[in-house]
């Protein structure tokens, strides 16, 4: 392909008028830009740009991409905000228990102590659930951080 188009370049050199350029290729017809055939040989241009393209696929890839760098930072963040969430649960747990121990056990405050006992479940759940979430960005992170 690179000998037919030099060919039409030495047309273009010597005087000839491209005026339109079609690539066919298995029955498909492909319209090329008739300035690109100026009369210098295309040849050299294709190895320049083939050279250029196989340096540039031959980069590595920057592991400190903006993209990374974003990722890593909002992982950071989000585990700081389950580490609050886990601290104020315990807090919330250990209030909880300590005024349950503190009422009295008697027919009168059964209902203040059922509901404790249904807030200490609640509690316990999202703990739970905080813990959970926070070990899942934990290997989020270390994996961003290990890439």
């Amino acid at each position: 392909m690179e000998e037919t188009f030099d060919v039409l370049s030495e047309f273009v050199r010597t005087g000839g008028i491209v005026v339109h350029v079609h690539l066919l290729d298995n029955g498909l017809r492909t319209p090329l830009p008739s300035e690109a055939f100026d009369g210098e040989p295309i040849a050299s241009h294709i190895r320049k740009l083939e050279v250029e393209w196989t340096t540039l696929l031959n980069e590595s890839v920057n592991p400190q991409s903006a993209t990374h760098q974003l990722l890593t930072s909002c992982s950071g963040r989000l585990h700081e905000t389950y580490q609050t969430r886990i601290d104020w649960l315990e807090a919330a747990i250990r209030k909880t228990e300590g005024r349950i121990h503190r009422l009295p056990r008697t027919a009168y405050w059964e209902s203040c102590y059922i509901r404790f006992e249904m807030q200490m479940t609640l509690y316990r759940k999202q703990l739970k659930q905080a813990k959970a979430g926070q070990r899942r960005v934990s290997e989020r992170l270390s994996a961003y951080l290990d890439y």
